[in-house]
């Protein structure tokens, strides 16, 4: 009877967990029996999905509970798909949550991690200035009497001892601190796993038309449609989006359409009274946009150049706006534009995401940008004759704008596409940042900046970060893109360009390979 189903399910879908501890036996024939009941009952009541889904969410192990139970309950979970496909939107969207709040939870944990080791050498500082003050003390006591002195001794003694028990119990608490992050980051790597592994069995091709088969694109379209609303709003994701970047490659339109998505997010350039995606949203599809682009080995060419020439044409139309509307105070000098308030710069964080975009996608994909005289590929080792596409068209422009873009970025990735840029022979734009440097001690350094709250929005979030899982990075790694040098030496050029190295530059290719929201 329909009105039993909702206990019967909650009976049921506890079951799912059996088999994530050692004790428990044949756990595949359990499980087994399990779905042929629920199976059952959603073939004799069609309408039962919304029973199975309460009685799957409330029996949803707690995300500090072991991996083995979480990942048996996870594919459990997934395999009721198989013949309860009414609900699969709202079970693949308690998989994605699940997945993210423990993907955040890692983050925290390594963030609370490095604040502790901080913490740990500024005592341990503090401590031995007291034992030196102590010791200073006691030898300046000589002349006191017996008795003092040996009080004194016992004094410092004690001293001693409780700063050596607060140094152990902070060592203590690192030390079960990094196990704690350890446990969550294998934890996270098994679900992930777990995940991808159901999507390569689910990504099927037609043996007819040699494409992607109906059902595996309708699976897209619904995981593009939970990342839009689950994932893309989450700051401090680091892993969770690599399982949309995985699908993405299974298909070029699949690609396309993800790409589109994200470009429909930034909106239009000039924000009007119909606009109702956030900043925050605009700026982390910028984001997307560009990590995307910068390590999809999968994508051609042609995408590439498509996605940067429609970035820089935003950006060229939103100067266009933000000329019109400046035209009064155009007599303002670069110099204060540089020096501007940071509500100033709060006004254009879209653009100077997009424009971030562009700088991090030209460092990693700038072979995808040009070509020799001859129309073939390049040579790396003669760049002084390598022709520039024309979506390139505009960005030089938008570099040495008065809204100076550079001085807005993530210094890493300013520095290495001035860098780029220059040992390619594209643009030579050194001087803005050292002007930058001059004007508020920048350049490097997102400490000095007067614009933090600004500098944390686009310094800490590049989505599509070297993946770190050991295990699900198997799915990723023939298809990512990791980072190459250019060709020429970059002493050559500098000498030709007549500035000395920063001192910082030898740690900026660095930062930007490893470039990351985590340590």
């Amino acid at each position: 009877h329909p009105e039993w189903v909702p206990q019967a399910m909650s009976s049921l879908a506890r079951w799912f967990t059996y088999g994530g501890h050692h004790k428990d036996t044949e756990p595949e024939r359990v499980h087994s029996h399990v779905h042929v009941l629920i199976q059952e009952i959603h073939r004799a009541i069609p309408t039962c999905g919304p029973s199975l889904v309460a009685a799957l969410a409330e029996s949803w192990p707690f995300r500090a509970i072991r991996a083995n139970v979480q990942v048996v309950y996870v594919r459990n979970v997934l395999r009721c798909l198989e013949y309860a496909g009414g609900v699969r939107r709202e079970v693949l969207q308690m998989v994605l949550n699940h997945v993210l709040q423990i993907d955040v939870e890692v983050q925290v944990e390594l963030d609370d991690l490095e604040s502790d080791e901080e913490s740990e050498v500024e005592d341990t500082g503090v401590f031995e200035f007291e034992d030196e003050e102590q010791s200073d003390a006691k030898d300046g006591d000589q002349s006191d009497a017996k008795d003092d002195e040996s009080e004194e001794s016992g004094s410092d003694s004690d001293s001693d001892s409780d700063s050596e028990s607060d140094a152990d119990s902070v060592t203590s608490d690192l030390g079960r601190a990094r196990y704690s992050a350890k446990k969550t980051v294998a934890k996270l790597d098994a679900l992930m796993s777990t995940l991808l592994t159901w999507l390569e069995r689910h990504c099927h091709v037609d043996e007819q038309t040699g494409e992607m088969s109906e059902s595996t694109s309708r699976l897209f379209l619904l995981f593009l449609d939970l990342f839009d609303t689950v994932i893309l709003p989450t700051f401090k994701s680091r892993y969770t989006q690599f399982v949309l970047f995985y699908f993405s490659s299974q298909n070029a339109e699949y690609s396309d359409v993800f790409l589109g998505t994200m470009v429909g997010n930034l909106g239009e350039p000039m924000r009007s009274a119909h606009d109702r995606v956030s900043s925050v949203t605009k700026v982390s599809a910028a984001a997307y946009l560009g990590s995307f682009v910068a390590r999809a080995k999968f994508l051609t060419p042609s995408v590439v150049r498509s996605v940067v020439g429609v970035l820089v044409q935003w950006a060229n139309t939103y100067m266009d706006w933000y000329e019109e509307q400046d035209v009064q105070s155009v007599v303002r000098t670069y110099a204060q534009a540089l020096g501007a308030p940071q509500a100033e710069i709060e006004r254009h964080v879209v653009f100077f995401a997009v424009s971030q975009a562009i700088l991090y996608m030209f460092c990693f994909r700038w072979r995808d940008l040009a070509e020799s005289q001859s129309g073939g590929p390049i040579v790396e080792t003669e760049l002084d004759s390598v022709c520039w596409c024309t979506e390139l068209e505009g960005l030089q422009r938008i570099v040495f704008s008065r809204l100076n873009p550079l001085h807005a970025c993530a210094p890493a990735v300013a520095q290495q596409f001035a860098s780029v840029a220059s040992q390619t022979n594209f643009m030579f734009c050194y001087a803005v940042l050292q002007q930058n440097r001059r004007t508020n001690g920048y350049a490097g350094d997102a400490t000095a900046s007067p614009d933090l709250a600004l500098r944390n929005k686009l310094d800490s979030f590049f989505p599509f970060d070297p993946m770190a899982l050991p295990v699900s990075r198997q799915f990723i790694d023939g298809i990512y893109m990791e980072w190459q040098d250019v060709g020429d030496e970059p002493d050559e050029l500098d000498q030709r360009e007549g500035r000395d190295i920063p001192e910082d530059e030898a740690g900026v290719m660095e930062q930007i390979v490893s470039m990351s929201i985590s340590p």
